[in-house]
């Protein structure tokens, strides 16, 4: 018995000792990051302004870090193929993933048979940028303003129609709120691509889509589209002549598309909080405002807490959609 016990306290010991190894090897490592080159996934094809935003974080990120970060394409899948990509690699901050509301959380709350869970499987470092959508339709069609606009789909409902970039896509998403918010029957028109779904509701082949301010500006201003309402909450400085959807009649209406960070679940918390801190300042910092500007997206920098807390408010949101009109990604 005596011996028993020796053997126990000895294991636990020894245990205990190699705990304690580990933790220290672990903060160690911590303190040296990085110590090789990061690898910055973008889950989209190139070009477009989710890879022009990646590349621009990543080439200040590399300055504040002194190491190389490579940028990797990773598209297909409306960004799962990338997310699944990043979920497997190891937890030591030297992959990271530049995410956004579609395979973050839309895909969470509405596909089938998704390979990864944002939860259990990613650490939230921080949200980057968010981007307003407007509601624009055709020039020709018979409608100054809102409230003209969804009495005119009452009228004819499953006859007015919106585009989008593909089922999924942000478009289609402010898409299906809106019509269950505003109580209108839209038919949905996806296509390849959100220029190619802008050139149809320029040429009259379709009603009206959701798009992003730096993509339907010139043609705003040339008056080939016309814009409805803006889903802020407040107007957007860019466009202060736009109202919001809420003003237009649509209570409470808020829609934005956003970009945030995040690594592989079980990263070093101080690695966490590093990478977190150093976004935080360069998205903070004025030069990126200007760049932002020109893209028509807003600074979004806050940390960990607050985008884990988004991604599970944007999770319920999408599922009461789903129950509340049977929509479904698949």
């Amino acid at each position: 018995m005596k011996f028993l016990t020796r053997s126990i306290a000895t294991a636990l010991f020894a245990g205990t000792l190699f705990a304690g190894t580990a933790t220290a090897q672990g903060a160690a490592s911590s303190a040296q990051y990085p110590t090789k080159p990061v690898h910055f996934v973008v889950p989209v094809a190139p070009g477009g302004l989710t890879d022009q935003l990646g590349r621009a974080l990543a080439e200040r990120l590399q300055e504040r870090l002194g190491q190389t970060v490579v940028v990797e394409n990773k598209g297909g899948a409306g960004g799962v193929v990338g997310t699944v990509a990043v979920a497997s690699a190891p937890a030591d901050g030297h992959t990271l993933l530049m995410t956004f509301l579609g395979p973050a959380a839309v895909r969470q709350a509405l596909g089938s048979n998704v390979p990864y869970d944002t939860l259990r499987d990613f650490t939230a470092v921080s949200t980057v940028a968010k981007f307003p959508m407007l509601l624009v339709v055709n020039s020709d069609l018979p409608v100054k303003n809102l409230a003209e606009f969804i009495e005119l789909a009452k009228s004819k409902p499953g006859e007015l129609s919106y585009a989008s970039a593909g089922v999924g896509s942000t478009a289609n998403l402010a898409g299906e709120l809106f019509g269950r918010d505003a109580g209108v029957d839209l038919l949905h028109t996806p296509y390849k691509g959100e220029a190619a779904s802008m050139m149809d509701v320029v040429a009259g082949r379709v009603s009206s889509a959701w798009m992003s301010w730096s993509v339907v500006k010139p043609q705003i201003e040339q008056g080939k589209l016309r814009a409805l309402g803006i889903a802020n909450k407040e107007r957007h400085s860019g466009a202060p002549d736009i109202p919001t959807i809420a003003e237009g009649g649509v209570k409470d209406f808020e829609f934005a598309g956003w970009y945030g960070i995040l690594v592989p679940k079980g990263t070093p918390e101080t690695i966490v909080e590093r990478l977190s801190k150093e976004f935080e300042s360069i998205v903070n910092d004025p030069e990126i405002a200007g760049v932002f500007a020109g893209w028509g997206i807003d600074q979004y920098a806050h940390g960990h807490e607050h985008f884990e807390q988004l991604i599970k408010d944007e999770i319920q949101k999408w599922r009461q959609l789903g129950a509340d009109t049977g929509f479904k990604i698949d």
